[in-house]
C-alpha cells in the first residue's frame, strides 16, 4: 500500500502540475507511454504491487499457505515480483542510462518502445497462469505433472494443463522480450550514434531530451491533490481483500466438517 500511494502519487502530482487535471485519470491516460523508461517502470509497479504483493501476502499467511506450499504457485509469485516487478524496472532505467552515462543514442527507437510491453505483459501473464496452476495443486520441482507410467496416477483437471500450456507460450514470449532488451542495449553501446556534449540527435527517440516545464498555474510550493492515486490504491485494497477471503473459502473446503 505504501508503494501504491507514493509512486503513482508522485507521477500524478507531476502530471497535474503540467496541466492534466481533467477527471480522475487524464494524468494517467496522457502519461508518456511511448517512453520505455516510464512504461517499463509502470508495468513493473503494477506487477509488483497487484500481482506479486497480493500473492505474497497470501503465501505469507500460514493457514492459507497450506493450499499453495511447494506448488507451482510459489515460482509464479516470484516471477511477478523478482522478474516483472524488479528486473523490468532495471531494464527500463537502462533506456535512460545509456544516453546519459555512455552518450549513445538508442538504436531502433520503435523496438525500444515495444520491448517493455512485450516482456512485462508476457511475464505478468506467465506469473498469473503459474499461480493458477499452483492453486489447482500442480507441484513445483517435478518434471512431469502427470506422473506418466506411475502405478498411481492423478487425474488433473483440464484447466491445469491449460495453465501449464499458457506458461510455456507466454514464457517463450518473455524470453524473446528479454533477448530483445539485450540486443537493444548492447547494440546501442556498440553502434548507437554518439551524443557529443549536450547535443541531442534529431532522430526520433523514446528518450526525451528535456522534461516539460510545469504548468504556469502551479508553483513549487502548491499542494497538488492525487485523487486518481487514491482510487487506484483503494482498488488494490479491494482486490486484495476479495482474493484473500476467496482463499480462505478454498481452505474451508480442504477438511469437510460433519
Amino acid at each position: 500500500m505504501i508503494h501504491g500511494f507514493t509512486v503513482p502519487g508522485c507521477i500524478e502530482a507531476a502530471q497535474r502540475r503540467k496541466g492534466y487535471n481533467n477527471g480522475l485519470f487524464e494524468w494517467l491516460r496522457k502519461a508518456p507511454w511511448g517512453n520505455p523508461v516510464f512504461s517499463g517502470m509502470f508495468i513493473s509497479l503494477v506487477s509488483f504491487g497487484f500481482l506479486g504483493g497480493i500473492s505474497g501476502v497470501v503465501l505469507g499467511t500460514e493457514q492459507i499457505n497450506m493450499l499453495m506450499h511447494n506448488t507451482f504457485y510459489v515460482p509464479g509469485h516470484f516471477h511477478t515480483t523478482v522478474v516483472t516487478g524488479t528486473t523490468l524496472a532495471f531494464m527500463s532505467i537502462t533506456y535512460l542510462l545509456v544516453p546519459v552515462l555512455f552518450r549513445r543514442e538508442m538504436i531502433a527507437p520503435k523496438l525500444c518502445q515495444i520491448q517493455p510491453y512485450l516482456f512485462g505483459i508476457a511475464m505478468s501473464i506467465t506469473g498469473l497462469v503459474m499461480m493458477g496452476a499452483g492453486t489447482l495443486g500442480v507441484s513445483r520441482r517435478h518434471w512431469d505433472m502427470a506422473f506418466s507410467g506411475a502405478p498411481f496416477q492423478y487425474e488433473w483437471p483440464g484447466a491445469a494443463y491449460l495453465m501449464m500450456g499458457l506458461t510455456g507460450i507466454f514464457g517463450t514470449l518473455s524470453v524473446i522480450g528479454g533477448g530483445l532488451w539485450i540486443l537493444l542495449v548492447v547494440g546501442s553501446l556498440l553502434f548507437g550514434k554518439k551524443l557529443e556534449g549536450g547535443a541531442v540527435s534529431d532522430k526520433p527517440t523514446p528518450i526525451p531530451a528535456n522534461t516539460p516545464a510545469a504548468a504556469a498555474s502551479h508553483s513549487g510550493s502548491d499542494h497538488v491533490g492525487t485523487p486518481g492515486t487514491v482510487v487506484l490504491a483503494l482498488t488494490l485494497l479491494v482486490a486484495f481483500v476479495l482474493y484473500y477471503f476467496v482463499n480462505w473459502k478454498y481452505l474451508s473446503e480442504v477438511w469437510l466438517l460433519s
